[in-house]
């Protein structure tokens, strides 16, 4: 930026701070202010036009101390911009664009992004029709995401949104793609969790980390993921595809009341501002499969997640995020006190887009699943009532028992949709009948490790490209000869 007193002799214009309520101050004599534009006072500090009202106009204050009142203000004729790099890959960075980790400074070539542009319209959107796949098999097989999806991902506290995310960068990086994770409002602690995460993944390099702690002023805290779509955008604009996780678009909310209930709006529901719906859509429709001048079609893929109390769905915000995303995986407490890992909730989860990216057996599994799921969830009811269980209800118990157990997944584990295959093609074509729900984990455990080596040759490949579950079946059990190495029959 130019310094003070040369903004006032471009712009012609001074203005005067006229009152200062902690993170929002009031200028006088800025007429032609714009919404957005950056603001320089005289000490430095940096603020940006958040409203403009008949004699004032109202700006939030990202940074610095020391305002006082009948300060000089300039306009600087700038609207705000994040400073954009290839080098931020690997690296944790303020919303600003300023280095918060210790490797040293960036020292590539930027480029300015706006940081709240116009969402593309729907002529350069192009239709979800490529899966996404997140390593998890709960989410992949009966969840399904797609690439430019704007899927939600909802929950209370510890039961594993921010693992799931973190899965997802993994696989997704692992797969070509650039990941840009928002720590929104969160310790510092946390932030180092997610960071070690994906060191230990070996993923982090192709991951940006937008981080503003629970520390910062809350102006800064409510800019975060718009710096992060802006960071998304510049790689999607040189054809890579780009993951972006919200961690997490509540706490961002609740930052925003608290600037809005400081700035005197009129609250509404639960003194969220009005326009709150508005804020959040606005960032959501900057995701998706976007067409570029060259013609490519490039996808944002974006995984907002929203935190909730006790379970409870009907949330302000949650039921506001879930009304303006394509669909949302929950995360059920009740399964993570079970000891549950994912514990995804397959019967209050929805993919609106997602599903069309499944294959024709994929289709066909995830009939199955829910089928042997749901008799299993009917036959848990029954047994609670301490009755003499029929040989159906026993095999639904079993069946579903062993599906969950195939469905539990270590963190930081990440199955490729081949392997999940194969494991399907076992469950299905009998390889485990005799074997009880804890044999199922460590078989499955076993023949991940044989997967890794090498062990199943063509096989995983095969299985993928199988038109049916029959055709899986026949490919996966001559391979494993059942009854002789999976043993059963």
């Amino acid at each position: 930026m130019k310094d003070f007193n040369t903004y006032l002799k471009e712009i012609g214009e001074v203005g005067y701070v006229e009152s200062i309520i902690t993170s929002v101050f009031y200028v006088n004599g800025l007429p032609g202010a714009k919404l957005n534009e950056l603001i320089l006072a005289e000490n430095g500090q940096i603020g940006i036009v958040q409203g403009i009202l008949p004699e004032l106009i109202e700006v939030m204050l990202f940074q610095g101390e020391g305002l006082t009142h009948n300060m000089k203000v300039a306009r600087t004729n700038e609207i705000f911009e994040m400073p954009v790099s290839e080098d931020y890959l690997g690296r944790i960075i303020s919303p600003f664009g300023t280095v918060l980790d210790d490797q040293g400074p960036i020292k590539g070539t930027f480029v300015n992004y706006p940081i709240d542009p116009k969402a593309p319209g729907i002529n350069a959107r192009s239709r979800v029709n490529t899966p996404m796949e997140t390593g998890l098999m709960a989410v992949d097989m009966q969840v399904p995401i797609g690439k430019g999806q704007r899927e939600l991902i909802l929950g209370d506290q510890k039961t594993g949104k921010t693992t799931f995310a973190i899965q997802a960068i993994a696989n997704e990086v692992r797969a070509g793609a650039v990941c840009v994770y928002v720590s929104i409002g969160k310790k510092k602690s946390d932030l180092k969790f997610v960071q070690k995460s994906l060191q230990e993944m070996d993923v982090l390099k192709s991951t940006v980390i937008i981080s503003a702690s629970a520390s910062d002023q809350a102006p800064l805290i409510y800019l975060s993921p718009f710096a992060g779509l802006s960071g998304a955008e510049f790689f999607r604009d040189r054809g890579q595809e780009v993951l972006v996780v919200f961690d997490d678009l509540t706490t961002h909310a609740k930052f925003y009341r608290e600037t809005s209930l400081i700035s005197r709006r009129t609250p509404g529901r639960q003194s969220y501002p009005g326009d709150i719906f508005h804020l959040h859509a606005r960032l959501v429709e900057r995701a998706g499969n976007i067409k570029l001048q060259n013609g490519k079609v490039v996808a944002i893929t974006l995984l907002p997640i929203a935190e909730t109390l006790e379970g409870d769905l009907a949330g302000y915000i949650q039921t506001n995020l879930m009304a303006m995303t394509d669909g949302h995986v929950f995360f059920d407490i009740a399964e993570a006190k079970k000891g549950r890992h994912p514990a995804v909730s397959f019967t209050l989860s929805v993919s609106r887009v997602g599903n069309q990216t499944k294959t024709p057996l994929e289709r066909e599994l995830t009939g199955l699943i829910t089928e042997k799921l749901t008799a299993y969830r009917k036959a848990e009811e029954v047994s609670r009532f301490g009755v003499e269980l029929t040989t159906q209800t026993l095999q639904a118990l079993d069946s579903g028992e062993k599906l969950i157990a195939l469905f539990d997944q270590e963190s930081q584990i990440v199955i490729p949709k081949p392997l999940q295959l194969v494991y399907l093609g076992l469950f299905f074509g009998g390889a485990w009948n005799r074997k009880t729900s804890k044999e199922v984990r460590v078989e499955k455990i076993r023949l991940f490790g044989e997967y890794l080596t090498g062990r199943f040759g063509n096989l995983p490949v095969e299985a993928k490209l199988s038109n049916s579950l029959k055709e899986l079946v026949t490919r996966v059990t001559s391979f494993f000869k059942i009854g002789e190495k999976v043993g059963t029959s």
